[in-house]
Parts: C-alpha cells; sequence; structure tokens
C-alpha cells in the first residue's frame, strides 16, 4: 500500500519549500560581483527552480534584474537582515513567543531604509497632492516626527528644506541614543530637537507646519490619541502625513491577513486606509487624502488642520 500525503501534508510542504526559498534569495542578496559566478550549484538549483536565479558562463547567479534592484537600494545588505529578522519573527509566532528587540545595526539599516522611503513619499506627494508642494518651500519650516527612531526621516525632511528644524518625539532610550550618532554623522544634530516622550504628552500648541504620523506603529488607543494631540500641535491649515501598511479597505488578500495578524501580535493599529481617513476626520482634520504609493506596499494619508 502506497502512503500519500493528505492535502494539509502537501500544503505544509509547499509553504515550508517557500521558507527555504525566501531564505536563500536573502542569503544571496549580498553575495558577490553582479556580473560574475555567486552561488554554488545547489544554491543556485533552488532559486533557478523558482525562477529567480540563472546559470551563466560562470556559474549560478541571481538573474541580472533581481541584482539590479538590491544593488539599487541604499544598503543592500539590510534586504538579507529584514528577511531573517521576519523569519525570527515568524518563529516566535509558532512558539508565542515576544519578538525580541532589534539589535542596534538592525535598528539603524531599518531606519535609513524608511529616511529614503520617506524621501520618495515626499516627492510622490509633492506631484500628486494640491497644495503640498509649498510646505517643502516653506522657510524655516517646523518638523514634527513621530515615533522619530533614529531620527532618519526628519533628516530626509531637513536635507530638503534649507533653514528647517524638528522635533523628533520617541519613547525609546536606545532609539534616541542612536538618533544622536546618526544626525551627528549627518550635521544635522543641532537642528533636530530629541525628545524622550510619548506623543500624548506633548504640550505645545499652533507651532508645527508638517508632522509624520505612521499609526501602524501605534496601538488603537495610543492612535487615537496622537491625531487629535498632533492635530493640536500643528498650525492652522498645517499638514499631516500619515501611513498605514494595510492595503485598501483591509481586504488585500493574503498579505494583508499576514500585516493584519503580525499588527495584533504588536499590539499595533492595523487600520485600513479609510478607518485612517474617518479617526481623521473625527479629530478635525480636513482634506484628508488616503495616496497609494507605487506597489502599494504603504498608503500614506495626509490631511491639514482646519
Amino acid at each position: 500500500m502506497v502512503n500519500t500525503p493528505t492535502d494539509l501534508a502537501r500544503r505544509v510542504e509547499e509553504l515550508t519549500d517557500g521558507v527555504w526559498i525566501l531564505a536563500a534569495l536573502a542569503a544571496a542578496a549580498g553575495d558577490g560581483p553582479p556580473d560574475g559566478a555567486e552561488l554554488s550549484d545547489e544554491h543556485g538549483a533552488l532559486l533557478a527552480h523558482a525562477g529567480l536565479a540563472e546559470h551563466g558562463p560562470d556559474g549560478w547567479r541571481l538573474l541580472p534584474a533581481h541584482r539590479a534592484a538590491l544593488d539599487r537600494q541604499a544598503d543592500p545588505s539590510a534586504f538579507a537582515r529584514r528577511v531573517a529578522r521576519q523569519l525570527r519573527q515568524a518563529a516566535d509566532a509558532v512558539e508565542d513567543r515576544p519578538a525580541p528587540p532589534e539589535d542596534d545595526a538592525a535598528f539603524v539599516a531599518e531606519g535609513v531604509a524608511s529616511g529614503a522611503r520617506v524621501g520618495s513619499f515626499l516627492d510622490l506627494l509633492a506631484a500628486s497632492v494640491p497644495g503640498f508642494a509649498p510646505v517643502l518651500r516653506t522657510s524655516g519650516l517646523s518638523v514634527l516626527d513621530v515615533g522619530t527612531g533614529i531620527g532618519a526621516v526628519a533628516a530626509t525632511v531637513l536635507d530638503r528644506v534649507p533653514g528647517s528644524r524638528a522635533v523628533g518625539l520617541d519613547t525609546d532610550p536606545r532609539a534616541l541614543r542612536l538618533a544622536e550618532e546618526h544626525l551627528a554623522g549627518l550635521g544635522v544634530r543641532d537642528r533636530v530637537d530629541l525628545r524622550l516622550l510619548d506623543v500624548a504628552d506633548l504640550t505645545v500648541d499652533d507651532v508645527f507646519d508638517l508632522a509624520w504620523l505612521p499609526v501602524s506603529v501605534l496601538s488603537p488607543d495610543a492612535a487615537d490619541t496622537a491625531l487629535r494631540r498632533v492635530h493640536s500641535a500643528l498650525r492652522p491649515g498645517a499638514w499631516l502625513v500619515s501611513a498605514t501598511a494595510v492595503g485598501p479597505n483591509g481586504d488585500g488578500g493574503t498579505r494583508d491577513a499576514v500585516l493584519r495578524w503580525r499588527m495584533a501580535r504588536s499590539g499595533v493599529a492595523p487600520w485600513p486606509p479609510e478607518e485612517v481617513r474617518r479617526r481623521l476626520v473625527a479629530a478635525g482634520y480636513r482634506g484628508v487624502t488616503p495616496v497609494p504609493t507605487p506597489g502599494r506596499a504603504v498608503t500614506l494619508v495626509v490631511a491639514r488642520r482646519a
């Protein structure tokens, strides 16, 4: 009698193979020169089966288009670290363990990548949202960066707007220590006021011209409080840029289902853009506009204080 795998067993095998393919891609991401042999026979053959590698005159290598995409990143090695971190988080979920904190190098790399993404977001908003471009030409622009991390988002804005200044808030002392070093290395430390402070405890009103508030790193209650507190801290007519990783209406299939579970495990707000829009309107903002980003990995939601 031949034992045949159950449907579940076959599905588990397929999913497990996918995990190993992702690991193989991440392992290949930082290896070797773009045009040379990069991969062992077994490594290259696995990626070739997944349509990610090819055999050239010098051996196995990632497809040139994939290698070029990785090399265009500010820190190509950050891709491998990000995949490794997500695989570790998946293993923690299996055993119902909280995710351990990132090491400093990974934390900084993720912050740098976030700053680069926000730079592209600003370009998108300037080109697509009426009235937004002039804020990036405001003399003496005052910026609020909520959850500043290493200060990369604040630094991105300061680099684009001469004479601008920022206040960066974070509740993690380690993040602010790393922000001190990162901003000093960029030569903008004197233009950023770093504060160990929850945004709910921010007491200033009518101060900022632009605020960055990624709701998907805050708990639902904290995000609601933050939207209202930032509204008061903005000058009349000033801009808020928020962001959520959940797709439109939260019905983006497997990707959104994975994101929502990961966010629920982390205790952060799993809000789709329409929910962010509704809460911004309830908090008193006007001109609330969702703006999908290329690839739709993130949806921005921009609004102005009335």
